[in-house]
């Protein structure tokens, strides 16, 4: 078996060397597409891994776009796995090592689109026990792409620029018939968006709360792109995976207006996101 990673990087922190160092070793190859527009300052400190092959275009060009670009040329490569990562994501020491060993053991790996990790953002220590679980969604970063699947189950959806790629992915996989498979004991640190602690109007200011919430911008493609999801899949994935998708589109969105410093921002951006929703105006923002 070959396995490779892909990065795909927009205006990184440093700490995304170490994060690459979490996996590195145990992988053949990691491309690292730079959405930045202006490049990156420490490249040269990442091409000094002889594993990284570096792409710089001078453009955003989203997520999709490039995790379809990194998938075609690892099935070029003959890799037979690719590991998505995001540039702020790492295993703990000796987790990504257990992450393949239990992958390696499943026993219809063959039928397995994607496996996935557990997110965590409070440095839970993955065991070696093997614990599955099938899973109706699945973020990309931690998972591992079967590239076998991927000419059968079709490439990521470019029209969603930004957020949503990995939950229409899973849904086009659940549709098709293929498995995803999550492993339990094994944690990956991740942040799902940024973590506050405040008061909001919801308790009239009195009491506060730690809370994860996300940008304006984010919340215009969060809810833009979802809206795109439930308008494809709600007559053809099952039910309880819709419910699970809009409550989880809820949650993040009544979060970030509650407790944003800009609430009036995010309810700007969500008006926006639902009128070029209507008027079928996906991709990038603006574009």
């Amino acid at each position: 078996m070959k396995f490779a990673a892909v990065v795909v990087m927009y205006h990184p922190t440093s700490d995304v060397l170490k994060n690459i160092q979490s996996f590195d070793s145990l992988v053949d190859k990691i491309f690292v597409f730079d959405n930045t527009e202006a490049g990156t300052a420490f490249v040269s400190a990442l091409q000094e891994n002889s594993k990284i092959v570096y792409f710089h275009d001078h453009q955003n060009a989203g997520i999709s776009y490039r995790l379809n670009k990194a998938a075609e040329l690892a099935i070029a490569e003959g890799i037979d796995w690719l590991l998505m990562m995001d540039q702020d994501s790492h295993f703990s020491e000796g987790a990504f090592a257990i992450y393949k060993e239990g992958m390696m053991a499943y026993p219809q790996k063959e039928r397995v689109a994607l496996f996935s990790t557990t997110p965590s953002r409070d440095n839970k220590v993955t065991t070696n026990e093997h614990s599955y679980e099938h899973r109706q969604l699945v973020i990309t970063s931690g998972s591992f792409l079967n590239l076998h699947l991927f000419p059968t189950i079709g490439p990521f959806d470019e029209a969603l620029f930004v957020d949503a790629v990995d939950s229409e992915y899973s849904l086009r996989v659940k549709t098709k018939g293929w498995d995803l498979i999550g492993l339990k004991n094994v944690y990956l640190q991740h942040e799902l968006g940024t973590l506050v602690r405040k008061a909001s109007l919801k308790t009239l200011y009195l009491v506060k709360k730690e809370k994860e919430i996300h940008s304006p911008l984010r919340c215009y493609y969060i809810y833009k792109n979802n809206l795109y999801l439930i308008d494809k899949y709600q007559s053809i994935a099952d039910k309880a995976t819709m419910d699970t998708l809009k409550r989880g589109l809820n949650l993040h969105l009544k979060r970030s207006f509650w407790y944003s410093d800009s609430p009036i921002e995010v309810l700007k951006n969500l008006l926006a996101a639902r009128r070029d929703f209507k008027l079928k105006k996906m991709g990038k923002l603006g574009s």
